[in-house]
């Protein structure tokens, strides 16, 4: 399909830009998706339905897991980047 062909290439270029996610075009649920490579206890993926969404909701768990690392970091009086 065409249609699947462009968003593809869409998920690719997304990943290009965002090295420290996997992204793809899931074409049996119509979304993006993107899985993060940090090194958590849990996976995390986020979803949407278009590419600038998905960019908001991978920069917000970026925002979360740095916060989660600071807070985490002064618990044991440690410094964090």
């Amino acid at each position: 399909m065409r249609f699947d062909d462009d968003l593809s290439q869409i998920a690719s270029a997304l990943q290009q830009e965002n090295p420290g996610w996997v992204v793809m075009w899931a074409s049996w649920r119509r979304k993006f998706c993107a899985f993060s490579r940090e090194a958590l206890t849990a996976s995390l993926i986020v979803e949407a339905a278009s590419p600038e969404r998905l960019g908001v909701l991978m920069r917000q768990v970026e925002a979360e897991i740095h916060n989660a690392r600071i807070r985490g970091a002064q618990e044991t009086g440690q410094q964090s980047c």
